[in-house]
């Protein structure tokens, strides 16, 4: 590791005495340590607002596992309500709940003071666009307003499949129902969408033309294909088999779910598909988001919702260039040491890649072999968190490592993190993606598995859980800066905890990762504030990361469809970072990475604006 880069002295054994017992919040903040004042009747308050909420979006609390979703609830019965009509009601909820919350009192209990600010940013997140009415804002999510409904990236036409297939319980024969009454809905739901994106081209929004044109593809897949074969079939089956269902039960629900497919499902993705053909052609050349009616306004209020920051773009994207060069002086040094000296950055990468030792076998041992490596490390990393984490905070849900099923493995990413349901009942599962394995390397499985699990993802999401319960609107809320930050901040966090002591070429695949994040913060304000052309940003990512070219492009083509979000990883990671620091000038040897690590983890997420007085309060004035 590069010295300079070692901002940790020694880890103090004395971490702050009786940390998390009796509750997590009282043990670990100067501000709402000591003798507790009565708790302020927030909760009850809170959840009923979250409650109006997820009526709105009832896929966020399948997603999340919520009680309304559980059991064949109502929630699981139905999709989101896209249409114009649905999207002006959600708009107008999320407008409201923000006035309900500002008549909450609570002044006399920090910890409630503190939670009730926390509901409120979630509701200012998602008004904050209010008066631009193409796209849908979420505070529940994590790309902030996107402005545009249908993507290659996202929409109903992927995530609600999606959250069927991975989310949605199917325990139980009521539950089945539920799924296949979904599945019903999706006549009525999809035309909805395609209102919404008539509605939204009537107000001025025409995607860029490339987005569209991709978008065609994905809604290919789901019409193409036996009916036995679709991935929400495949899926429904396995997963009512897994669970136990009978077999009468489960044919019979096999039988109702394909005719809901192809009666209901495929001929509504077929009208969607013909409006979207149809949009191509008046799709705009531009990439970025300015181009769109108010489009600066939409990408500043995303910088500040999903990347956090109240920097300007222009600020940003300095920081991100000399982040970039700053990186890039590392690896370079890093690839010497392993004997990578001559052409490019690529060319360097290109040959460690190459390396037969940093490959696995294309067959079924090989795909073992990945995912027994990956176990090896959450293991090791698993063995480390004593040091890192106070005792009481050390997770005890269960972190699952599986394959993406190969039902949808051409859509998804490299790795990626689903957390557990709110109950507890589903586990954290790390996903990875096995469908290209020649371009699956050694070297760079390491950080992929401590950002999506152990320290990063997992950890965060399952220490949240352990918390003493927060109201609902807080557990299902999405503070996208704080959680990618901390989970780019786990890259690192591992290194110095010597995870790569006996592995330099690991070591290269963290700083590889860590500068493609770097590249992010430059191309996404030059997309959305400088006016890059799609084609600019892709040579700046292709010439300044060793990625290859179908990555740089879907990488791109990711930051036009979310806007701001791609900004969270490395802004929020170099805050958590500037903390720490403030933290340990201000102790010296009394300073704990454990009780660092309290703080941060200690509240759950919330923008990064409230944790930080949380973590170095300010001193008083004597």
């Amino acid at each position: 590791m590069d010295p300079s880069e070692n901002v940790l002295t020694h880890v103090s054994r004395r971490d702050v005495a009786g940390m998390l017992a009796g509750g997590a919040i009282a043990a670990t903040a100067p501000a709402i340590a000591g003798r507790r004042p009565p708790a302020c009747p927030i909760t009850n308050p809170l959840d009923a607002i979250a409650d109006t909420l997820l009526d709105h979006t009832p896929e966020i609390g399948t997603y999340g596992g919520v009680p309304a979703s559980l059991g064949g609830g109502p929630l699981a019965r139905r999709m989101d309500d896209y249409s114009p009509e649905g999207e002006e009601s959600w708009r107008t909820a999320i407008g409201e709940a923000g006035i309900a919350i500002e008549k909450i009192g609570c002044t006399a209990d920090p910890l409630g003071e503190l939670r009730l600010k926390i509901a409120a940013a979630v509701l200012e997140n998602g008004s904050r666009t209010a008066a631009i009415g193409y796209g849908r804002p979420n505070p529940f999510w994590f790309s902030g307003h996107e402005p545009y409904l249908i993507s290659p990236i996202s929409g109903p036409h992927i995530n609600t499949p999606n959250v069927m297939m991975a989310q949605q319980s199917v325990s139980s024969p009521i539950e089945v129902d539920a799924w296949i009454e979904k599945l019903d809905g999706f006549a009525s739901g999809f035309a909805g969408v395609i209102e919404k994106t008539k509605a939204d081209e009537a107000k001025g929004c025409r995607p860029p033309r490339i987005l569209i044109e991709k978008s065609l593809p994905v809604l290919d897949g789901f019409l193409t294909g036996p009916a036995d074969k679709h991935p929400l079939i495949v899926s429904l089956r396995d997963r009512m088999l897994t669970a136990g269902l009978d077999s009468q039960t489960r044919a019979a629900a096999e039988t109702r779910a394909i005719t809901a497919l192809e009666k209901r499902a495929r001929p509504a993705f077929a009208k969607l598909r013909e409006r979207i053909a149809d949009m191509a052609a008046r799709g705009r050349a531009e990439a970025g988001v300015w181009a769109q009616p108010d489009g600066e306004a939409l990408y500043a209020a995303n910088v500040l919702s999903v990347g956090d920051s109240r920097q300007s773009p222009a600020e940003i994207h300095a920081i991100g260039r000399e982040q970039v060069r700053r990186v890039t002086a590392r690896i370079g040094a890093r690839l010497r040491e392993l004997g990578f000296s001559r052409g490019s950055l690529r060319q360097r990468l290109d040959a460690l890649a190459n390396d037969p030792k940093e490959r696995f076998a294309d067959n079924d041992a090989g795909r073992a072999g990945v995912i027994d490596y990956v176990r090896g490390l959450v293991r090791d990393m698993e063995a480390r968190q004593p040091a890192f984490l106070p005792p009481a905070m050390i997770p005890t849900q269960h972190l699952e490592i599986r394959a993406v099923p190969v039902a949808t493995q051409d859509s998804a990413p490299g790795g990626y993190y689903d957390g557990p349901s709110l109950d507890g009942s589903r586990p954290g599962i790390y996903w990875i993606n096995l469908r290209d394995m020649a371009g699956i390397h050694r070297y760079a499985l390491p950080t992929l598995t401590y950002h999506e699990g152990v320290p990063g993802h997992h950890t965060q999401g399952a220490t949240a859980l352990s918390l003493p319960q927060a109201p609902l609107i807080l557990r299902i809320a999405s503070f996208n800066a704080y959680q990618e930050g901390w989970a780019l901040y786990a890259e690192r966090l591992a290194s110095e905890l010597g995870a790569y002591a006996h592995d330099p070429a690991g070591d290269v695949g963290r700083l590889a990762d860590d500068l493609f994040r770097c590249v992010r913060l430059v191309v996404d304000t030059g997309l959305h504030q400088l006016r890059w052309t799609r084609e600019q940003a892709i040579a700046y990512m292709q010439a300044n990361t060793g990625s290859p070219m179908s990555e740089v492009v879907a990488e791109i083509e990711r930051y036009m469809a979310w806007p701001g979000q791609a900004l969270g990883y490395k802004i929020g990671q170099l805050r958590l970072l500037a903390m720490r620091d403030r933290m340990k000038a201000r102790q010296g040897h009394a300073f704990s990475l454990r009780a660092f690590h309290a703080k941060v983890l200690g509240y759950g997420a919330m923008p990064l604006d409230l944790l930080e007085p949380l973590v170095v309060p300010a001193r008083r004035r004597r």
